[in-house]
């Protein structure tokens, strides 16, 4: 990239011949339904910002807001603050991003009431972002929020409503012809069949046909007319990895994310611009820098490492030359990505690391090729650049000053606010609950163990009752047999009694009659 001079600036410096700077502008910065039902109630991208952190030494996270504090979009002091401040740097204009899916159009009401209102006064146009929306913790979990349709019914419906925004005199048209990105435009069944829808229902509203910008999304350079469309624009850091390598450190998080050097996409993108071959119109695009942390956590995140206001002019400077040297002054359009994308670490808006300065740098790049932008804030009010960076470093720290006092104040009005007094009589109340449903889960188990023993004990006692009827049937056996016994002791009590007798009068008879009288005795007894 050249150093900074104002010598080598095109020729034709008019207004009419200045490019165009058209900043990318997320308008999710308020709750929706869908939202609070995806990811908790009150859910906007400020709640993954909040909550970033810093992965390896230097790295800068969070990026949290300055001048324009956490704002609202649904404000409309908010939505005039960001197109007063835009328009102060040279900005030209917002190209909102439009959720449309299948009819459902998503937080859709900041730019709604752009158009109903006509506030602020500050030209745009749309991007349709045609992809389906995704959630995903890392690289195994991840699942579908809402799936993109689409149909020839829809074709029709869609144009029917861009129209009503097409017909607002602020917005961005090419050679009379409203102009519209599309992000995804192979996803499309048919584009050619959906734009000649389009100018079928142009046509017959007495509106021209939109002039359609295919965005360079997802490694797809092929040319504009493969799809149908008017023209593409470059969109960084899509595709990256083609035009620079991967830093390496031993740090974990270089493993764990994707994090490449943003110098060498700079110098990358201006070598592939320069050799580009006009066979078709396409929009630069640079990017002020690129951080998606806060969406990613800890990994699996892209991150341009070496990011400065300073590399950034120094970029954009060389890409404005180009546009006014190459494209004619209707196409002469650039596209910056982007105006507010917090949750990317991409944004204009001041931030509280580097308050205005890449607010500064695209003045300052507009103004090295001879294109002047008047040098007002965001109220209109003359505003003078810092003459240095200690300067700027002065006003930055005065503004964090500032900014805490006012959290101080804010901490103070809170601390005996009728809410917050309410929300601790509230928390007492739901303290002392938890110890009673505590003490009533203690009895519970106390009573379960009761229980539990109570069971033992009937089952030892059902397996005891099983041995005692076996042994009470033993005994009744036992009883029995012994009752038999006794039986047959009398018996034979009876029968020694009547062989008594006759042995013992046998005996009598040895001694009174001889062997033989006891010989035939016997012989009568046993026979």
């Amino acid at each position: 990239m050249s150093e900074r001079s104002a010598t080598n600036s095109p020729g034709d410096a008019s207004p009419e011949a200045a490019p165009k700077l058209l900043a990318f502008y997320l308008p999710q910065f308020h709750p929706i339904p869908e939202n609070d039902r995806w990811w908790g109630k009150g859910y906007t991208e400020w709640t993954n910002v909040a909550n970033a952190k810093p992965l390896f030494p230097g790295h800068y996270q969070p990026h949290l807001p300055a001048d324009l504090g956490f704002y609202d979009l649904r404000l409309p002091e908010a939505r005039k603050a960001q197109a007063d401040l835009a328009r102060s740097y040279g900005i030209h204009g917002f190209c909102y991003y439009h959720y449309w899916f299948n009819g459902r159009r998503l937080l859709e009401r900041p730019f709604e009431e752009v158009l109903e209102s006509g506030e602020p006064d500050f030209p745009f146009c749309l991007a349709w972002a045609n992809h389906t929306w995704t959630w995903k913790r890392d690289h195994d979990l991840q699942g579908r929020l809402i799936e993109q349709e689409y149909s020839e019914k829809d074709d029709r419906e869609h144009i029917r409503w861009l129209l009503g925004a097409f017909r607002d005199k602020r917005y961005i048209r090419v050679e009379g012809r409203p102009l519209i990105l599309i992000y995804s435009v192979p996803e499309l069944p048919d584009p050619s069949r959906t734009f000649s829808i389009w100018r079928e229902e142009c046509e017959a509203a007495g509106e021209k046909p939109p002039y359609v910008v295919k965005m360079d999304t997802f490694g797809n350079f092929r040319p504009p007319k493969d799809f149908a469309c008017d023209a593409s624009s470059e969109f960084w850091p899509h595709s990256m990895e083609r035009m620079a390598e991967r830093l390496e450190d031993s740090h974990k998080a270089f493993r764990e994310n994707r994090i490449y050097d943003y110098r060498e996409l700079a110098l990358a993108q201006l070598e592939r611009l320069r050799g580009f071959r006009k066979r078709f119109t396409r929009f630069p695009c640079v990017i002020p820098s690129w951080d998606n942390t806060a969406r990613w956590k800890a990994t699996g995140a892209m991150i341009l490492y070496h990011s400065t206001p300073e590399v950034y002019r120094r970029w954009l400077s060389e890409v404005i030359r180009w546009t006014a040297e190459n494209l004619e002054p209707e196409k002469r359009f650039i596209f910056l990505n982007a105006w507010n994308e917090w949750g990317e670490g991409t944004h204009l808006e001041p931030d509280l690391k580097h308050g205005r300065a890449y607010l500064e740098a695209t003045r300052e790049a507009l103004a090295e090729n001879g294109f002047q932008v008047p040098e007002s804030g965001p109220t209109g009010e003359a505003e003078a650049s810092p003459a240095s960076p200690e300067a700027r470093y002065e006003r930055l720290l005065q503004k964090y000053d500032a900014l805490q006092a006012q959290l101080a104040r804010y901490g103070d009005e809170e601390e005996y606010s009728p809410l917050l007094l309410r929300s601790e009589a509230r928390y007492a109340q739901l303290l002392k609950r938890n110890e009673r449903l505590m003490e009533e889960l203690r009895q519970a188990r106390r009573r379960n163990e009761d229980l539990r023993l109570h069971l033992e004990r009937f089952a030892d006692s059902r397996r005891s009752g099983g041995t005692l009827a076996s042994l009470r049937s033993r005994s009744r056996s036992g009883t029995a047999n012994a009752r038999r016994g006794t039986g047959l002791l009398a018996s034979l009590k009876q029968r020694n009694e009547r062989l008594a007798t006759p042995l013992i009068r046998a005996v009598e008879s040895v001694r009174l009659g001889g062997p033989r009288v006891v010989v035939e005795r016997l012989r009568r007894l046993f026979r």
